[in-house]
């Protein structure tokens, strides 16, 4: 991870959706649907790293989406969105989600069921649970690592507030996690070096932008982003498109003096 923006933006990315769809359904592998495959070779035990591999497509990813699970939809219209202006690589973190849940069932229905196989084991079922969310958050923890840019969209159902002091809290601990994850996983710069000065309008028409919100102690260490920044960015890629400047450069033009 380079950088990491905290984007507000109500922005309806719908005319973008199939091809998001599309870049979904890629990122999408199938969960193996034969245990068989997950089990060291001879034993009844799992092979957790190779679980773990299945949410970790081998793909290079420029741009990592974290976002609450009913703006699934919105994120995969900001996917098309990116692909579409800018030939970006997205990485949508329900896909891993979604394998978390399938494989937990599997294993569960294997393992966890109470000797007359009509109710769960409690205590089965927190073991296997666990082990199922640790390796998510690797797999998410690896793909967060891995890509250029963070982007959390940050909406109403992401975050919320508590009361008059707590103006912004989620209840997603994976929100949760993917936000302190932002703040913990190193900061690499890309192979490439950066060209934040290569349009002095662009910075400057940032500037004009009213792009300064508070934010609780995890958001304001991402950088404010609005949909007019997804606007200049867009505009300046388009106007220099046949420049031979990386398309994340010219969204890091904007925010110059925040680095």
């Amino acid at each position: 991870m380079y950088l990491g923006f905290n984007l507000e933006a109500d922005v309806d990315f719908t005319e973008w959706y199939d091809k998001g769809r599309v870049l979904y359904k890629q990122n999408s592998s199938e969960v193996e649907k034969n245990l068989r495959k997950y089990l060291y070779e001879g034993t009844e035990i799992y092979n957790g790293s190779l679980m773990a591999n299945e949410w970790f497509p081998k793909i290079k990813v420029d741009v990592f989406l974290s976002h609450s699970h009913i703006d699934k939809e919105k994120a995969i219209g900001l996917a098309g969105w990116l692909e579409e202006n800018f030939n970006l690589t997205v990485f949508i973190d329900s896909c891993i989600w979604g394998h978390a849940n399938d494989l937990l069932k599997m294993i569960d229905d294997k393992h966890c069921l109470n000797d007359d196989e009509t109710m769960y084991d409690y205590n089965k079922r927190n073991y296997s649970t666990s082990h199922v969310h640790m390796m998510l958050s690797m797999a998410l923890t690896k793909m967060m690592d891995k890509a250029e840019l963070v982007i959390f969209m940050n909406t109403e159902n992401s975050v919320q507030p508590v009361n008059d002091t707590i103006s912004q809290a989620t209840k997603s601990p994976w929100v949760y996690s993917e936000l302190v994850l932002t703040n913990l996983i190193r900061k690499k710069n890309p192979g490439r070096k950066v060209q934040k000065s290569m349009e002095k309008h662009t910075l400057e028409e940032a500037k004009r932008l009213d792009v300064a919100y508070p934010v609780d102690e995890l958001l304001n260490r991402l950088i404010p982003l609005k949909y007019k920044n997804l606007v200049v960015w867009r505009n300046q890629f388009s106007k220099n498109s046949d420049v031979d400047v990386h398309p994340l450069d010219y969204l890091y033009s904007q925010f110059e003096k925040s680095n």
